[in-house]
């Protein structure tokens, strides 16, 4: 019994080691000012995007999150602005599986803002050959 103690232990250790030393990874630790900088975060409403955009708000940075869905958009954006304490993120309607709304997007980004400083490309969308050819107006090749 004493042996199996042992070797779990060192098991235990060793992956606890290997984990937070290889796997985990590095994370960053720059809390470098982005005042007056702005940038935009696709997929900005749920999971690792949230967090850049919630990172870069913290940071002073006027954040544009660029999503598909309104209400978790909208719904992420008031969480970043309370949790940062950083009233200038807000949301742009972004689907990158239509060419018309990523021209929508462009047009509205550069109607409304001087300058981007800062491009996260977050979110994708695999978009299948035929999706393309109907939004291109163009015949599939057989």
């Amino acid at each position: 019994m004493a042996t199996f103690l042992l070797v779990f232990g060192i098991s235990v250790g060793a992956y606890v080691l290997i984990y937070y030393n290889f796997i985990r990874g590095k994370q960053c630790k720059s809390n470098a000012s982005l005042k007056g900088k702005t940038v935009i975060v696709t997929g900005a409403n749920i999971g690792i995007g949230k967090m850049t955009a919630l990172d870069m708000a913290k940071r002073g940075a006027r954040v544009i999150m660029a999503c598909r869905v309104k209400e978790t958009a909208e719904a992420a954006a008031y969480d970043i602005r309370r949790l940062s304490g950083n009233n200038e993120v807000i949301f742009m309607h972004l689907d990158l599986a239509s060419l018309d709304s990523v021209r929508a997007f462009c047009k509205n980004f550069l109607s409304s803002e001087p300058r981007l400083d800062i491009l996260i490309n977050n979110a994708g969308k695999t978009v299948s050959f035929k999706v393309l050819c109907i939004q291109q107006e163009m015949q599939p090749v057989a």
